[in-house]
């Protein structure tokens, strides 16, 4: 069986992703980067994904595995360009 090209640019595979989206509207609205509250959600963002990354150790010491996923956390400036 051949071998069919993509003509799809990467950028057009995660169009409608929720991160872009966040993204869009930044560049938008800039002054929402000096709000507390966003600070203050994307800190609680990094929790839920420690506690994620917590579990998911937790479940491959039970499956017998010795590796250790490590999840990346996000910065204000992942969200907001020019920061």
């Amino acid at each position: 069986m051949s071998k069919k090209k993509s003509y799809m640019k990467n950028n057009n595979i995660i169009k409608e992703g929720f991160f872009d989206n966040l993204l869009r509207i930044f560049r938008v609205f800039p002054q929402l980067k000096n709000n507390k509250n966003i600070k203050k959600d994307i800190q609680s963002l990094n929790r839920k994904v420690a506690s994620l990354e917590k579990m998911m150790n937790d479940e491959m010491k039970t499956y017998g595995s010795n590796k250790k996923i490590k999840l990346t956390k996000f910065k204000l400036k992942d969200f907001i360009k020019g920061v």
